[in-house]
């Protein structure tokens, strides 16, 4: 459960990101042509935010991935 919460955490960061790309190259794309201000920080913030986001959720995938016990067979040796 540990480590679908964090790939959601990732995948969520991932979204905002491109999100708030998308939305910085539209405001670029109106301000090119409107021949007002390019510069939007609330843009540049919600970026930044899903790339923070995305970050913390790898950490959690790599703890989570830390505490996992290791399953590559049983603990009993086959005869």
């Amino acid at each position: 459960m540990r480590m679908t919460l964090a790939a959601l955490v990732v995948g969520f960061g991932v979204v905002i990101t491109i999100a708030g790309g998308a939305a910085l190259y539209n405001y670029g794309i109106v301000a090119d042509e409107t021949g007002v201000s390019g510069w939007n920080p609330m843009l540049w913030i919600l970026v930044l935010a899903g790339i923070a986001t995305a970050l913390v959720g790898t950490v959690q995938v790599a703890i989570a991935t830390r505490d996992r016990p290791a399953q590559l067979g049983s603990a009993e040796p086959q005869p």
